[in-house]
């Protein structure tokens, strides 16, 4: 059984203090909301460090999320054993969804919260865990492997059905075949906003359920083309340049990398010590080697 968290019983100043918070993510932007965020955790931690931590925690959201939890809900749990942590995916519309009804106790998103969400969901606390870009890949043994360069244009035409055989980028006449995500999922909205803008993806496209099963793709089909997280990257598939940049941690610190976006977690209402905890634990040195480690970027 889950440990009564009495969230009935805050008080009107955690109330406040809250919506200050929403308020102030929509004005002043992410950079600054965590700020205020870390001095938040501060607080909640605040004498609890001598404290034995107990009882069971749900994640669920963004599959660009899923490894960098699991593994640092493994290590949490070894340290911490008397807890008990279960991770899911099903996307970042699924994390926000979920966190913000209560189904479960803290969601994740690999995209911005949408206004429209924060309205519906307005106790929703947020943090930031690190940092990632999304990659186009290719084929390793696609002719074109390890010298594809396309603008942003380009990628829009391609994933909108406009350019559709490889020949006219130079390579085999074959028909390209798209690879995209399913509606929610945050690479999708991340990769819309840079790429397609109000054009659609081309109907011909492939959905896929995860980072994974797009790599998978990708990997198994000469003439695939996908979008995933940078940290999904490997030897199995090939990542294009963008713009005249490669996809690299160094070029997305830089700010050459033209697809950038932050990795969120979040509660409904202020985190009790158990969540906060385990978010504490993600934000510090032992989870930012775990975001590093799978090829995403640390906060600091």
């Amino acid at each position: 059984m889950r440990p009564n968290r009495k969230r009935n019983r805050r008080t009107n100043t955690w109330v406040i203090l809250g919506l200050g918070l929403i308020i102030g993510f929509l004005l002043a932007g992410p950079i600054h909301y965590n700020g205020i965020i870390s001095d938040l955790r501060t607080q909640l931690s605040n004498g609890g460090s001598d404290e034995v931590l107990m009882g069971e925690l749900s994640v669920a959201g963004s599959t660009t999320l899923l490894p960098i939890t699991q593994e640092c809900a493994t290590q949490f749990m070894e340290i911490n054993s008397l807890t008990q942590i279960s991770v899911a995916g099903g996307g970042s519309g699924h994390g926000i969804k979920s966190a913000g009804s209560g189904e479960v106790d803290i969601g994740e998103s690999s995209r911005n919260i949408k206004e429209s969400e924060l309205l519906k969901y307005p106790d929703l606390v947020i943090f930031s865990i690190g940092k990632d870009s999304v990659a186009v890949v290719i084929n390793s043994n696609n002719p074109l492997a390890g010298n594809l360069d396309l603008s942003l244009e380009q990628l829009g035409d391609i994933f909108s059905g406009k350019i559709t055989n490889w020949s006219e980028l130079g390579g085999s006449d074959h028909e390209i075949e798209v690879y995209t995500r399913e509606e929610g999922s945050g690479t999708r909205e991340v990769f819309t906003e840079y790429v397609l803008g109000d054009m659609s993806y081309a109907p011909t496209a492939s959905v896929k359920p995860s980072n994974g099963e797009m790599r998978a793709s990708v990997a198994s089909n000469e003439y695939g083309i996908a979008y995933i997280s940078l940290g999904y990257v490997d030897d199995t598939v090939s990542a294009i340049k963008v713009n005249g940049v490669d996809a690299t941690i160094e070029n997305v610190q830089n700010g050459q990398y033209p697809i950038t976006r932050i990795l969120w977690v979040f509660t409904k209402g202020m985190p009790s010590k158990l969540e906060a905890a385990f978010i504490e634990y993600m934000q510090g040195p032992n989870g930012q080697a775990v975001v590093e480690e799978l090829g995403y970027i640390p906060i600091y």
